[in-house]
């Protein structure tokens, strides 16, 4: 595994709650063979809205959960999953700090000719979806190129970071002017 895996991180700051990354998400994935569902929700209260995504955590605690090993990570750093080895047992969903994962039926027998002959068959086993950071995607994950204030971006551990200590300095600037105690001067 590399080292600064990526992952997508929502500005609640620039969030405006419109739900375009989800509608983006749901538009990549609205193709024969997959689920149309977006992989990231945007949670709104009275206050802050944000989107919440798969964070695919280095030690990825939904992975260390799954009893069937259907969660695993890629050479990219991406925590991925077999469809296929998913029992829909949801003990992924527990373990997940962020809430990140759903679980779905997806249908069998589908026919994607003429929409006027569409058939749906029953429900086939329920499985996980999770953000796969639109890995197949050339321009990167659809959510972020659509978000109207860019309040998405993707980053990994490092630039992750790099912006904390940015913070860290931006706080303790903050808190020197706010001091009625003068810097010491050997620092300033």
């Amino acid at each position: 595994m590399v080292d600064g895996n990526k992952f997508i991180v929502g500005d609640a700051g620039l969030c405006i709650g419109c739900r375009t990354c989800m509608a983006a998400c749901f538009d990549k994935h609205d193709i024969v063979g997959d689920v149309a569902i977006p992989r990231l929700n945007v949670v709104s209260t009275l206050k802050v809205s944000t989107p919440i995504a798969c964070r695919h955590c280095q030690d990825a605690p939904c992975a260390r959960a799954c009893p069937v090993n259907a969660l695993y990570h890629e050479d990219d750093g991406r925590v991925a999953m077999r469809e296929d080895r998913c029992i829909g047992c949801r003990s992924c969903m527990m373990a997940c700090p962020y809430g990140a994962i759903q679980i779905v039926g997806r249908p069998e027998n589908v026919y994607t000719g003429c929409a006027d002959e569409l058939f749906i068959g029953e429900a086939g086993n329920p499985y996980i979806v999770k953000c796969d950071l639109c890995h197949d995607r050339e321009d990167g994950p659809a959510c972020v190129g659509a978000c109207l204030t860019g309040a998405l971006h993707v980053q990994d551990n490092v630039s992750f970071d790099t912006s904390r200590k940015t913070k860290w300095a931006e706080a303790a600037e903050a808190a020197g002017a706010l001091s009625s105690v003068p810097l010491n001067p050997v620092l300033a």
